[in-house]
């Protein structure tokens, strides 16, 4: 206590979030706590509701000294405000991030992981892939670009039909899918942006009368809970959530103990988890 009254630390730090019930990011928050409880710090965690305003409240907590860093799941500011909040305060992004902003950043090479899922898909012999993205995502938009780089590896042509919007919600992956297999030539497969909408792809194909896994594969992204109860079971991106939330605290802590460190960013393997929703579970890769 007499060290953080000498230095003028409250040992505690602002994690935003930009909704309040998220399989993915409750996870990653989790993972974040469990850092800052080993270094003897606590959490405040505040929901945004995506909102740019209220996220500017809640980060003048910092020169208010009411927390001593924050941490970002993903950001309504600009990025020239990240940038001026960054250079003047400890600050961290984690998983998604703002094109252009000077802020040091935790995530996973989304471009990459996108480009194996394709490329696996294309290997299976699916020529005719969708993609479910998250329009004002910087992990989405980078998801996208691994996608046709593995289509133009593979010769085939970048459809804008077969190119879908979502929110990362069952909701948004539902209506997605209605619409591409309602398509005069449907897509053979689906890659969803987020395990929740690759869920509802599921669940909408069954009412239409298709076979996930069969008709057209399905693959979705961040190997949450739900992608084992599916049925088919639900191929998808693993990228540990708990290393995220861990790796991205060290990382705030690092700039709070030592505000003039270097910025360094941070990236956390994945690998491709194949189920029951694509045809063939490999021999290498562990199911569940």
């Amino acid at each position: 206590m007499g060290r953080s009254l000498r230095k003028n630390s409250t040992r505690r730090v602002l994690v935003l979030l930009p909704v309040m019930l998220h399989d993915f990011l409750s996870e990653v928050v989790r993972g974040a706590e469990q850092a800052a409880w080993r270094r003897g710090y606590q959490i405040v965690v505040s929901i945004t509701h995506s909102d740019a305003d209220l996220e500017r409240q809640y980060v003048r907590m910092l020169p208010q000294r009411s927390v001593d860093g924050v941490l970002f799941m993903t950001s309504r500011l600009t990025a020239k405000e990240l940038s001026e909040l960054a250079a003047r305060y400890p600050a961290v992004m984690c998983s998604e991030y703002i094109d252009g902003a000077d802020i040091p950043y935790v995530g996973i090479d989304n471009e990459q992981a996108a480009y194996e899922v394709t490329h696996y898909l294309i290997r299976e012999g699916r020529q005719r892939i969708a993609i479910i993205a998250h329009p004002d995502e910087y992990s989405s938009c980078q998801r996208l670009q691994g996608y046709r780089r593995a289509l133009e590896e593979a010769g085939l042509p970048d459809r804008p039909e077969y190119h879908a919007a979502g929110d990362y919600t069952f909701t948004a992956g539902a209506r997605a899918c209605r619409r591409l297999f309602s398509l005069p030539i449907p897509p053979d497969a689906v890659f969803a942006g987020s395990d929740s909408m690759a869920a509802g792809v599921i669940r909408r194909m069954h009412e239409m009368g298709l076979q996930p896994g069969q008709d057209a594969s399905v693959f979705g992204f961040d190997n949450i809970a739900l992608a084992r109860m599916l049925t088919p079971t639900l191929s998808t991106v693993s990228q540990s959530k708990l290393q995220l939330g861990r790796k991205a605290m060290e990382l705030l802590l690092e700039k709070i103990e030592n505000p003039g460190c270097v910025r360094r960013d941070v990236y956390i393997k994945h690998r491709l988890i194949f189920r029951e929703s694509t045809r063939q579970i490999e021999k290498n890769s562990k199911p569940y």
